[in-house]
């Protein structure tokens, strides 16, 4: 099976080898590119997270599947010499029901492999990221924005969120500098090694001048700021918005940061 490490893509990305058997709903992932089958995941998805707005359903949904984005990501910056099919067909959406609140997995239906190779490797990387969004992401994403009527760019913005903030927690637990660069570097090939054509855009999403913030319980320190709204306000609770939500003015965090003092 290679070197990729299974447990760790279960527990840090949704991604699974195996059937669930609390499901609400599988679809094999390619049958959500046609319409009627995504709307069947989305309107059962919604009411499930009381979600008042399908474009609500459609930003969590993508940030369950930015999980897809970040193994790929993980993948090639760990060093491995092979790289797991993540494509569509090789996997099944599972929607379940967890302790709280209803959870999303990716079912790998075969664990298939591709081998990195040592020569030209840079190049390799770049083409198999450029064919990951091309056939897999963005048609993901255009058939969400179709469906919800909603801009792309937001979906796109939950996935950008997401490696964003894996990028910044892996930085963070690696001991060695040689993990670091790696990470930096596959990074930015995503972020400048792939043209905006690939996630049917004229420009990169992921290539983004970073915004941060003061952090809420640790002054000396920074956050990100999401570079999209997350829509956590359109659900039927009390989540309101986040402290690194960029609706937010400064003043609304400054508030926010006295109310948990």
């Amino acid at each position: 099976m290679g070197t990729v490490d299974f447990r760790k893509l279960e527990e840090r990305f949704a991604l699974t080898l195996n059937k669930l058997e609390n499901t609400v709903l599988t679809l094999p992932a390619s049958d959500l590119l046609i319409e009627e089958n995504m709307g069947l995941l989305i309107h059962t998805y919604g009411p499930l997270i009381k979600a008042r707005e399908r474009s609500a359903a459609a930003a969590f949904f993508m940030s369950w599947y930015a999980g897809v984005c970040g193994a790929m990501q993980h993948m090639l910056s760990s060093g491995d010499d092979q790289l797991l099919d993540l494509s569509l067909s090789n996997l099944s959406v599972q929607l379940y029901a967890g302790d709280h609140y209803p959870l999303f997995s990716f079912q790998i239906n075969e664990a298939r492999f591709s081998s990195i190779p040592i020569i030209d490797r840079d190049s390799w990387c770049k083409k198999t990221l450029d064919t990951f969004y091309t056939d897999n992401v963005t048609p993901f994403i255009h058939i969400l924005s179709r469906l919800t009527q909603m801009n792309a760019i937001p979906l796109w913005g939950q996935i950008v969120n997401a490696l964003y903030a894996q990028m910044e927690e892996d930085l963070a637990a690696v001991p060695d500098e040689v993990r670091r660069t790696s990470i930096i570097y596959h990074f930015k090939m995503l972020t400048h090694g792939v043209k905006g054509r690939a996630f049917g855009l004229r420009k990169n999403p992921f290539d983004i001048k970073l915004n941060f913030t003061r952090h809420p319980n640790n002054p000396p320190h920074k956050v990100l700021v999401k570079t999209a709204c997350c829509l956590a306000y359109c659900l039927d609770s009390e989540f309101g918005y986040c402290y690194e939500c960029p609706r937010l003015k400064e003043k609304d965090r400054a508030l926010m940061r006295a109310q948990q003092q």
